[in-house]
């Protein structure tokens, strides 16, 4: 799941940066997600995932789990009884995850700058490509959150997901991940819910 996404970094580079915001580098993005000091190194939550196929078998189901997630990219989802369906969003949180290891797998560029009123949009395009043809990461870069992502994939297909995001014993936690599935063979809308956390309100990174 990205709050997501979250370096360590001095205090005062980061209260000199703070004070810069919003100037929109796309490497002052990438540091600033990934030293959001308010994300937790871990946490627990129970999960609730509603999907409603918006096609045939037309069927709405819900289906309940939980979450563990450690920094900066560990999550682990346990669920009973879910639909296969699931699988095509189970390495969702895996590509938001930790932004320091994003060059590592994508060629990263800024699609769209910073400008009042505008939040900007980081692309990422797969070193290797397979099904995922290009990751588009909208931030706000004030609060250091990931608002929304769009995997556009080389079967015409395509998976929008915003986020919303609650503070939890003072960090910020990712409450409800809302996403549409438009990919071949299958449509769908598909809200997560979490709740319950566990929380190490421990240092920042």
């Amino acid at each position: 799941m990205v709050a997501i996404r979250r370096l360590p970094v001095l205090a005062l580079a980061f209260a000199g940066f703070c004070a810069a915001v919003p100037s929109g580098s796309l490497s002052q993005i990438m540091q600033r997600l990934a030293s959001n000091p308010a994300a937790p190194s871990q946490y627990s939550a129970n999960v609730q995932v509603r999907m409603h196929m918006r096609g045939f078998p037309w069927i709405t189901r819900t289906v309940s789990g939980s979450e563990v997630y450690k920094h900066p990219g560990f999550y682990h989802f346990a669920f009973k009884d879910a639909p296969k369906a699931l699988d095509q969003l189970s390495s969702l949180e895996e590509d938001l995850a930790n932004p320091n290891a994003w060059p590592q797998r994508y060629n990263v560029s800024l699609l769209v700058p910073q400008s009042p009123g505008v939040e900007p949009v980081v692309r990422l395009v797969p070193k290797t490509i397979k099904l995922v043809k290009t990751l588009d990461i909208t931030v706000d870069l004030a609060r250091a959150h990931i608002d929304k992502a769009v995997w556009t994939r080389t079967d015409g297909g395509t998976i929008t997901m915003t986020q919303k995001y609650n503070t939890v014993a003072a960090r910020e936690v990712v409450s409800e991940q809302d996403a549409a599935v438009r990919i071949p063979n299958m449509s769908a809308d598909v809200t997560a819910t979490y709740s319950g956390f566990s929380v190490d309100a421990g240092g920042t990174h």
